[in-house]
């Protein structure tokens, strides 16, 4: 075997939780695991975490960046500190203040009926500094310019909200909030500030869960990322991690040719090996020797099908023939 495609088979593959420091921007996470891993690597990630919070950022490695749209689908916890009183212009501590008012006769029962009222489908204007594309750009490479990105809302789901400490003398307490794909809780904040009429912003932030994946199960590296390349890869997890939170199925070596390909195969053809936590939009996982497919359940023909959105071909294993995809399509 050349050299090239041994070298290929050794860069890892999977998902990489780590424990990101306040300050660390999700792109810099990627460029310094890239770094560690070597020449090749290739590193994405499962949805932004703002460098102003702490905690869960999912890494994802050689075929599993092709799962990043699968990832930010996936509910999210955070837990954080309301500070009332201040209203700031990125709706967090590192922003300008931009409004005040006094909290003095806020109540503990006024902060939980107005915590309720969030809960469930509702419109949420992300904040100007985000990573939200206004015409090409970032929002927050266009505010930090001068400019307005003039964001409009947007339909997010919360979960559930709850305030989990008493306020502290200086306006403080501390919130616990489960939510969908999209949803910013510094604009929650910033809300609640207003529908208690005294303003508020985030003090603290930090991503405790994204769906299956834990901040106790992550890799601590530390400020300056310094860690080896050993420990980094030995925290990967493998791609078939999915099957924990994924329906998994299983198929005959001549349906996993057929998948490689783009083509869909009878549901009744798979074998169920595991029956999954959740499965947003009719999500599975199908493995086989060398193959792992992402693929949506749908009606083909009045039959249920398997039909692969994303192939990952496993370590060790020849890729399927591009030619062979119909129009060059979901080959990987």
């Amino acid at each position: 075997m050349p050299f090239a495609a041994i070298w290929k088979n050794m860069l890892p593959q999977g998902f990489l939780p780590i424990n990101k420091p306040v300050g660390l921007r999700s792109s810099s996470c990627v460029e310094l695991a890239k770094k560690i891993i070597g020449r090749g690597g290739k590193v994405g990630h499962g949805g932004t975490l703002d460098s102003s919070a702490s905690g869960l950022l999912i890494l994802l490695l050689g075929g599993a960046t092709r799962l990043s749209n699968l990832i930010m689908l996936m509910p999210k916890t955070y837990s954080a500190v309301v500070k009332l009183g201040t209203e700031t212009s990125t709706c967090d501590y590192t922003g300008e203040t931009v409004g005040s008012g006094d909290w003095s006769g806020v109540s503990e029962a006024d902060i939980d009926r107005a915590m309720l009222s969030f809960l469930g489908w509702r419109l949420q204007t992300p904040p100007k500094v985000s990573a939200v594309h206004v015409r090409g750009r970032r929002a927050h490479e266009l505010f930090r310019k001068g400019g307005d990105p003039n964001l409009g809302p947007k339909a997010v789901f919360i979960e559930s909200a709850r305030r989990g400490s008493a306020i502290s003398g200086d306006g403080e307490f501390s919130i616990a909030v489960k939510c969908g794909k999209g949803t910013y809780i510094r604009s929650l904040a910033s809300d609640l500030g207003r529908a208690l009429g005294c303003g508020a912003h985030i003090a603290a932030l930090r991503r405790e869960r994204v769906g299956y994946f834990s901040l106790s199960r992550s890799l601590d590296p530390g400020v300056d990322f310094s860690v080896s390349r050993e420990k980094l890869l030995s925290s990967v997890m493998p791609v078939s991690t999915m099957e924990n939170f994924l329906p998994g199925y299983a198929v005959s070596d001549e349906d996993a040719s057929l998948m490689s390909n783009g083509r869909a195969v009878p549901l009744s053809r798979a074998v169920r090996r595991t029956h999954g936590e959740s499965s947003p939009r009719g999500m599975a996982v199908i493995t086989s020797g060398s193959l792992l497919s992402v693929a949506r359940l749908e009606a083909l023909g009045g039959n249920a099908s398997l039909t692969p959105e994303v192939n990952i071909q496993m370590p060790g294993t020849p890729e399927p023939d591009p030619a062979e995809a119909p129009g060059g399509g979901n080959a990987v």
